[in-house]
């Protein structure tokens, strides 16, 4: 790698880096595994006395610091450090600023609708499954 080549990457990563404070994404981490374990407990009461060792699961595994380093090269290799700072400038703007409050909000109860939709109509899933099933079988006959 050429000098200016790992100057741009630390150039990046520093934005990056920059970014990720501007998104105060710490936070919404952290309110996102908490939305997202509570969803479960929502529509699965039985697990409720878990939640604690659910939680702390969660952010040993998916917290902000263990995620920090796989999110700053997802966003180095897809966005350039130019397309980063203006991102920043966006996120530093009341709008910006209320996105990132209503992500965690927004992605729970997005998940929640999704698995709504999946078990209205789960009967339709499991007959697609069964002839797939049947199809492959008698293919291999």
């Amino acid at each position: 790698m050429s000098l200016s080549a790992s100057a741009e990457e630390k150039s990046s990563l520093e934005a990056t880096h920059e970014l990720f404070e501007a998104m105060n994404l710490a936070v919404t981490f952290e309110e996102t595994i908490t939305k997202m374990v509570d969803v479960q407990i929502r529509q699965k009461p039985q697990i409720a006395p878990f939640r604690q060792v659910m939680l702390d699961f969660m952010r040993k595994h998916m917290g902000w610091e263990s995620m920090k380093p796989d999110m700053a090269r997802l966003y180095t290799d897809r966005f350039t450090t130019e397309e980063i700072l203006e991102l920043k400038a966006f996120y530093e703007t009341p709008l910006g600023k209320k996105t990132m409050r209503l992500l965690p909000e927004l992605t729970a109860e997005g998940a929640v609708l999704g698995q709504k939709r999946v078990q209205e109509n789960i009967v339709e899933l499991q007959q697609m499954i069964a002839e797939e099933a049947e199809r492959l079988q008698k293919k291999s006959d």
